[in-house]
């Protein structure tokens, strides 16, 4: 067994279930193996780029942003701390969540294998 990267798949002409999956492992060759014979055990996740990285600063910024207004809102409709605290946390959780969805959603598509 090695440790590797999925880099495609590959596939006989008309004919789907002959298909095998190309893995490049260390060492600089691809072996090709059945596709029941892998197990992922990663994703190959890059080093993050200075655009992802700004939006990620912006999203904290929004989120921080979110909390207060949350806190704020609380305590205008007369609530006690602990709900105050609350609705921050919430709306933080809400604005870092939908991130964290758009990354995954976005994210890179190759496994380790």
């Amino acid at each position: 067994m090695a440790l590797g990267t999925v880099v495609g798949v590959a596939t006989q002409a008309g004919v789907s279930s002959l298909s095998r999956v190309a893995v490049y492992v260390p060492g600089g060759s691809v072996r090709l193996s059945d596709p029941y014979d892998l197990e992922v055990v990663a994703r190959h996740a890059g080093p993050a780029t200075t655009r992802r990285g700004l939006m990620a600063l912006v999203v904290l910024a929004v989120a921080a942003l979110g909390a207060v207004l949350g806190c704020l809102y609380a305590r205008t409709a007369g609530a006690d701390w602990l709900l105050m605290f609350l609705a921050g946390l919430g709306a933080f959780a809400a604005v870092t969540a939908t991130y964290h969805l758009a990354v995954r959603l976005t994210g890179p598509r190759r496994f380790r294998v």
